[in-house]
């Protein structure tokens, strides 16, 4: 009987060769959070040439459904094979359900293992045909000089097939939905810009700029999206402020001034009430920060503000001199808005933030 009261001083039972090799496929398979759908499969078409040792690897996919199989990635010998053909319609009733061996394989499902194995004139059939879910096939060709397994294999080429599938249409699902969100980001930027004259795609450009500072300060791409969404989003609080207040072309009373100030606030609760955005909603709350802590709504200064928020900032400023408005014409690029930017560089604006966007423009912050 296994003892569950504690530790036992003897060591672990070592791991079979096959529980090994498992073990080494979980580590190399398993995607990163917000991993791309293409990184992802090739990440598994490498996992799957070494988990099965198998010669080559070639990975089809079709995870939009539509019916044709790209040819994704390839692993081992085939890795430098001229793509022929790259795309290959199917039948729904001759996509397999089932790993099946080549020579036994029957019909259409068959016709498409040897159609899609055909990556040169002078490559043979794949070994081994295997569906990964619904989202596409993996074809090997194995060691073997016969091109057969022990029946061990099954159950390891079956787990592989399922946790693949799993982990592709995770992917392709993450990547539709960032799509959904940025597309839906900018619907709302339009309609925030509809409602000022002269300021129709300014979100769009703010978007713009915040995204090129972002990746010129190599940050990751993950976090240049997330500035690019909060760009996006930067002014939808500006929806609480009356009309009449964003069409005035007099000077603003403080009154006035008090109700444009406080949207930032009130936009970063409306994002914020979303789950997953809390990170976009700080940096939206945050972007009427100065560098000298002389902003709103916290008074806080240099790296205390979100470096997102400080980039925000610089795209925000820019963006809003080089754009036509109801009440003034667009300042000039190098004569007017770059130096204006340079200028406010230690002040309201964070040097290095201004630094990355003067060089990614082609200027010197000097």
């Amino acid at each position: 009987m296994m003892n569950v009261s504690g530790w036992q001083d003897e060591p672990a039972p070592s791991l079979s060769p096959l529980s090994a090799r498992l073990l080494h496929w979980m580590s190399d398979a398993t995607p990163a959070p917000q991993e791309s759908s293409e990184d992802v499969a090739a990440r598994l078409c490498t996992a799957l040439c070494e988990l099965c040792d198998a010669r080559s690897v070639a990975l089809w996919l079709d995870l939009e459904g539509r019916g044709a199989l790209q040819l994704s990635h390839r692993a081992g010998e085939l890795a430098g094979e001229a793509i022929v053909p790259a795309s290959v319609e199917f039948l729904p009733e001759d996509f397999p359900d089932e790993l099946f061996f080549t020579i036994e394989g029957q019909g259409g499902m068959r016709d498409l293992g040897i159609k899609l194995g055909l990556l040169s004139d002078e490559i043979a059939a794949p070994s081994l045909v295997l569906p990964i879910g619904e989202v596409g096939i993996a074809l090997f060709w194995l060691e073997s000089e016969d091109g057969r397994l022990s029946d061990d294999w099954k159950p390891v080429f079956e787990m592989a097939s399922l946790q693949s599938a799993t982990f592709l249409s995770l992917a392709a699902r993450a990547e539709w939905l960032n799509r959904a969100f940025r597309q839906f980001a900018q619907v709302v930027a339009s309609g925030v810009d509809g409602r000022e004259a002269g300021r129709e795609g300014y979100g769009e450009a703010v978007a713009y700029y915040a995204g090129l500072i972002a990746r010129k300060m190599k940050l990751d791409e993950d976090e240049a999206q997330k500035i690019e969404f909060a760009a996006l989003l930067h002014g939808i609080g500006r929806l609480s402020v009356p009309e009449a207040i964003l069409q005035k072309r007099s000077p603003l009373s403080n009154e006035e001034l008090e109700n444009v100030r406080a949207s930032n606030a009130i936009g970063a609760n409306w994002i914020a009430s979303i789950d997953g955005l809390e990170e976009v909603a700080l940096l939206v709350r945050h972007q009427g920060e100065n560098f000298d802590g002389s902003g709103l709504p916290a008074g806080i200064t240099g790296e205390e503000i979100p470096l997102g928020s400080r980039i925000l900032a610089v795209a925000a400023r820019f963006a809003a001199m080089t754009a036509r408005r109801a009440d003034r014409a667009p300042m000039s690029v190098v004569g007017g808005a770059m130096d204006s930017v340079a200028k406010e560089s230690g002040l309201e604006l964070d040097p290095r933030v201004v630094e990355a966007f003067l060089s990614a423009m082609g200027r010197s912050a000097s």
